[in-house]
């Protein structure tokens, strides 16, 4: 029964589920890589972007915790920037799983789940009951 019941609410999530990524703080906006700060250890620690907003090029730096992995970009490594006039970041992007893996995932588990109760055949009141008798129900209580 559980596993009907994930079968479907994964299949369901599949379905249904908004998996785009969270919407930008500010405007997305193309920025380019200029330069690279280290921190006190000599490890580069900021990234300093030229970005293209509305009201001009403006010079943004972004932390290296920012990025995926901690990995900061390479130089002249264009890019799209979530950018305010207070701060800006990398673009959002989906942490969610893909819609196909939740579609296969929850369409193969509720085939196999009955495939196997139609080869179990149904439960009826007479084989619960012969079950239960043969202690195929119940035990270790």
């Amino acid at each position: 029964m559980a596993g009907v019941m994930a079968s479907t609410a994964l299949l369901l999530a599949g379905l249904f589920a908004d998996l785009g990524p969270p919407p930008p703080a500010g405007e997305l906006v193309p920025g380019t890589v200029l330069a690279l700060e280290q921190d006190s250890a000599g490890r580069p620690a900021v990234a300093l972007l030229r970005v293209d907003a509305t009201d001009g090029p403006v010079f943004c730096g972004i932390d290296r915790t920012a990025f995926p992995g901690e990995h900061l970009p390479r130089l002249n490594t264009q890019m799209t920037v979530d950018y305010t006039p207070t701060h800006c970041a990398p673009a959002p992007v989906s942490r969610e799983l893909p819609r196909w893996l939740l579609l296969t995932t929850g369409g193969g588990g509720l085939a196999l789940m009955v495939l196997y109760l139609r080869r179990a055949g149904p439960i009826t009141v007479g084989r619960f009951m012969a079950a239960w008798t043969r202690g195929g129900i119940g035990r270790g209580r």
